[in-house]
């Protein structure tokens, strides 16, 4: 099962089929409602290599398979308040309207959601407040701005391999391994909160003034790396300028710094294409808004009211995923619509340098801030289970 939390709904549910339940009669797992809402083309190949005397029991099986996915949880009215520094229009807001549609759908409309846009209410640094002291019912927590309060989440917030890997490897620590969710989730609870679902961020990436053909020769190409995180780049080899992402562009343009690396979307956003020509993606992928939600409030809903905002918030992850994915292919045309030049293909050797010293920067920098509120052995657990799970050998 893929949640621990989607897990004990299901069970709760089942042990009150008679007060609520599906409109099928039927209390099925969140995750079940997810993996109904999947995209398509995952059983594309199946039905495509089915002989043509199946057709019809195919067609026979339709109706179950539309029923399925048509599935909805009868539960009361309720409408939830949910603040965020995303706009509309911005990738972020594009997955909290599919939430809202998604939730309105699986419940007939009981439930739904009054958001506040833009930043209108919270801003990053007070989104936690925000939720904690019910002032709004839910967020989307970005949890790099709180890991002095919520240290168990200063892990990498990023991992190797994909959008979808990025996701996973967030499920695993704070829903799926039982000693990284106790640890994580429970301090969460401290702070009278609880997540529902990871999002997926997107990918990062290097650009650079300079040709470069691997990570070695982008190394020797720089005199000056533009960053304001500068241990993971010093112990690479590059000699580092702290640069804030609003300079970025300015100092690339009159030469003070002649490489850098961020997440692509704002780098795109912000045109550093049109002043950098060279660019690659470093491997490493983010995650890490999470529907968050007021413990008091998310408890003292009925059983199918969570079970139903579980199920959307699962679906919405999965969703997540695949408008990054088509995100960041849009973002690399633009960079070589501007630059008129390839990416570069860093090799896996490159991309295992570059994440082990991701890791190992993040690592000290979560356990500097874990260690002096007694949080040191937690935090390692949980840094012992996300090198594990991204197959790096973390030697502490």
């Amino acid at each position: 099962m893929k949640k621990i939390m989607a897990l004990l709904l299901a069970l709760c549910m089942v042990l009150s089929l008679a007060a609520c339940g599906s409109a099928a009669g039927s209390a099925a797992p969140a995750e079940e409602a997810a993996s109904a809402a999947a995209p398509a083309e995952e059983a594309a190949p199946a039905e495509e290599a089915a002989p043509a005397e199946d057709a019809a029991a195919a067609e026979e099986a339709a109706p179950a398979e539309d029923a399925a996915a048509a599935e909805t949880f009868e539960c009361e009215p309720l409408d939830i308040s949910f603040s965020t520094t995303f706009n509309e229009t911005e990738t972020g807001g594009m997955i909290i309207k599919h939430f809202i549609d998604h939730v309105g759908e699986i419940t007939n409309g009981a439930i739904t959601v009054t958001v506040y846009w833009g930043g209108t209410l919270f801003s990053d640094m007070e989104a936690l407040d925000g939720v904690s002291s019910g002032s709004v019912n839910m967020t989307a927590l970005g949890h790099m701005p709180h890991v002095g309060t919520l240290n168990y989440l200063g892990f990498p917030g990023f991992a190797p391999g994909g959008s979808q890997k990025a996701l996973d490897y967030f499920d695993e620590l704070i829903f799926n391994n039982p000693e990284t969710s106790a640890l994580i989730q429970g301090e969460a609870a401290d702070n009278g909160i609880i997540y529902l679902n990871v999002i997926a961020g997107g990918a990062n990436a290097f650009c650079t003034t300079y040709e470069f053909t691997d990570l070695d020769s982008m190394i020797a190409g720089s005199k000056s790396f533009g960053n304001f995180d500068a241990a993971i780049f010093e112990s690479l080899g590059f000699q580092v300028t702290a640069v804030t992402p609003p300079d970025t562009y300015d100092a690339l343009q009159r030469g003070l710094i002649d490489s850098t690396q961020m997440g692509l979307a704002p780098m795109v956003s912000m045109g550093w294409q049109d002043v950098a020509k060279y660019w690659a993606l470093d491997g490493t992928y983010a995650a890490g808004n999470m529907w968050t939600a007021n413990l008091d409030w998310w408890n003292g809903l009925s059983d199918s009211q969570r079970a139903a905002i579980q199920a959307a918030a699962d679906e919405v992850e999965l969703y997540s995923a695949g408008l990054y994915d088509d995100d960041i292919e849009n973002q690399k045309a633009t960079v070589e619509a501007a630059t008129g030049n390839p990416w570069v293909e860093l090799g896996q050797g490159d991309l295992d340098r570059i994440w082990a010293a991701t890791f190992e920067a993040k690592a000290d920098a979560a356990l500097a801030t874990a260690e002096p509120n007694g949080k040191a052995d937690g935090m390692t657990k949980i840094l012992e289970v996300a090198a594990a799970f991204t197959g790096y050998d973390w030697q502490h």
